[in-house]
């Protein structure tokens, strides 16, 4: 899992590299299934919560991999090689990732642009620049 999200999932992302990791990514999902539990003591017993630790972080690296590769361009820290400016028209949207049936699925919801009092101005979004 960690070979696999430093590889395909690092800070400058191809959709080849993208891609390559949702397939590999689902692939360490499955392999999942093949985790035994050696050790059957009740005290100080780690594999009873390294086992259900690696699930909740095998779960969320499906999420953001699929997130990623389904988001077409660049913005913050999230730099598409191909994708390489901001998309304000089709990606001024929150990603939304849930875990269903073991696959992830995705939604958006729109990013309020407004604060909820008129005590602080609103600042409209703009590309990064260094």
């Amino acid at each position: 899992m960690q070979r696999v999200m430093q590889t395909n999932a690092a800070v400058f992302r191809t959709q080849e590299t993208l891609e390559e990791g949702c397939q590999l990514i689902d692939k360490a999902w499955e392999s999942f299934h093949d985790v035994t539990l050696q050790d059957r003591s009740l005290i100080w017993n780690s594999d009873l919560i390294e086992t259900p630790e690696l699930e909740n972080l095998l779960i969320n690296a499906c999420i953001t991999m699929h997130s990623a590769e389904a988001r077409k361009e660049s913005r913050g820290a999230h730099a598409r090689e191909n994708f390489t400016t901001r998309d304000d028209e089709k990606w001024m949207k929150h990603t939304l990732g849930y875990w269903e049936n073991e696959k992830v699925r995705l939604e958006y919801r729109p990013v309020h642009m407004n604060t909820l009092d008129d005590e602080i101005e609103t600042f409209p979004p703009k590309a990064r620049v260094y």
